[in-house]
């Protein structure tokens, strides 16, 4: 098992030196978990990491990792606020500045912010972080170095100052003259307290535990959710092997060696992105039982009846069981969307057909129905053997365990509707006249 840990001004090289298992990568930025991961890191640290004038690490990368199975850590710096944020989902907070953002005694994320030298430079420290001066000062108290009033004091001012400009110079140059800061400034020069590094080397100690346990990370207790933000994020669209590029490439191939089919799928590809960038922009919840109808058929259509065969299934596909979850809620969304719009889309169906040359063999199936006469009470069928008849026999699956909802999924207002359209279509089989070869090609 490998791990990675983001880190800059934080810890110091002979810090890093005693765990050569833990792969040291500079300050986090957007796009870099998922690169980590990608790159086969089986755990992560995010200790620093940059924000500003650069995009920060994304949560939606972190939550993304933790689908996968990554442990991901954070303490410190960047690493303690979206642990803070997201410790409810299974990132795993260390050490003080975690807490303290997790229990609202910090909200600012400017108390953890420095600048810092270049990484040629080892990223040394240029000014001085919140989290470091209230650290220090608390210890300066309790050694009675200085008083709890003079203490607040010198921190009522560092809080004042711009965090790019906060230095232990600029915080003591800016009090009164009057200010007894002399013994301070002088017991500064060993007593400087580096809370940042202290819960750093918490989480590389965290870090290293896990890895030597063997033991997976926690299972999660959400759903992936599959934006469009995020299958437009550049450095994932880009972030793979080029062997894997070249992969698609060939298989993309193959299916272009049929110009017909691969249009098709192309066209479907379009329709999929254009429905995912509506469900992204409107903000879109997907129901979660849209979810299970669609987990159970997906299952169902190939042969998937044990964790393990998906497992299978998706590594046969290029795939994990995160990004299959991911497939799964985006068809389910786009089930929701398409259901919600099926009124505005019959028309464009309609057109469809005309297009594939479906629209007259179906109208005239309709017509014959239309033309039949319905049956006595007691020749039809009872609704439990016609709902067998159609999904057991005729379709080779379940009858669904909502059949209002499967109704809705298919443009139908409930499943009364869906009664009504199963017995004309036996009653059209049953009088011998469908000879157009349709039945069950038109689902």
């Amino acid at each position: 098992m490998s791990a990675i840990v983001f880190v800059g001004p934080s810890l110091r090289p002979e810090d890093l030196s005693a765990y050569p298992h833990i792969r040291p990568l500079p300050p986090v930025r957007q796009g870099d978990v998922y690169r980590a991961i990608q790159s086969g890191a089986a755990a992560i640290g995010i200790v620093d990491g940059y924000f500003d004038g650069q995009p920060a690490v994304w949560h939606k990368e972190i939550l993304w990792a933790l689908t996968q199975g990554i442990a991901v850590f954070g303490a410190a710096s960047m690493g303690a606020l979206r642990a803070a944020e997201l410790h409810g989902f299974g990132m795993v907070g260390i050490g003080r500045i975690f807490e303290d953002y997790r229990d609202e005694i910090r909200t600012d994320d400017d108390d953890v912010a420095l600048v810092h030298g270049p990484a040629e430079l080892g990223f040394v420290a240029l000014t001085e972080p919140m989290v470091t001066i209230d650290a220090t000062l608390e210890t300066a108290v309790d050694e009675a170095v200085i008083s709890a009033d003079l203490a607040e004091t010198i921190r009522q001012v560092a809080k004042a100052q711009f965090y790019q400009a906060r230095t232990w110079e600029s915080v003591l140059g800016a009090l009164p003259e009057t200010a007894p800061v002399a013994g301070f400034a002088t017991w500064l020069e060993g007593g400087k307290v580096d809370r940042k590094r202290a819960d750093a080397l918490d989480l590389l100690a965290a870090l290293d535990d896990h890895l030597r346990s063997g033991e997976p990370a926690p299972a999660p207790s959400f759903s992936f959710e599959f934006t469009q933000s995020w299958a437009d994020a550049p450095w994932r669209s880009g972030a793979g092997p080029d062997e894997e590029d070249r992969d698609a490439d060939a298989i993309l191939n193959e299916l272009r060696l049929d110009p017909d089919a691969y249009t098709a799928m192309r066209d479907n590809a379009l329709l999929d992105w254009l429905a995912a960038a509506e469900i992204d922009r409107s903000g879109r919840e997907t129901d979660r039982r849209s979810v299970r109808r669609v987990m159970h058929g997906f299952r169902d259509l190939n042969g998937l009846y044990r964790k393990q065969d998906v497992a299978d299934w998706a590594a046969r596909n290029d795939s994990d069981l995160g990004h299959t979850q991911a497939l799964i809620e985006h068809h389910a969304a786009l089930e929701d969307l398409a259901g919600d719009l099926d009124a505005r889309l019959r028309p464009l169906i309609l057109d469809r057909l005309r297009w594939a040359g479906l629209y007259p063999r179906l109208k005239d199936r309709a017509r014959r129905k239309a033309s039949l006469s319905p049956p006595s009470a007691d020749g039809a069928m009872p609704p439990r053997a016609l709902l067998r008849w159609y999904f057991e026999e005729r379709c080779d699956t379940d009858i669904p365990d909502d059949l209002d909802a499967y109704a809705r999924s298919i443009g139908l207002a409930g499943s009364e509707d869906l009664h009504t359209m199963l017995a004309g279509e036996y009653a059209l089989l049953a009088s011998g006249r469908n000879d157009d070869g349709l039945g069950a090609e038109t689902r």
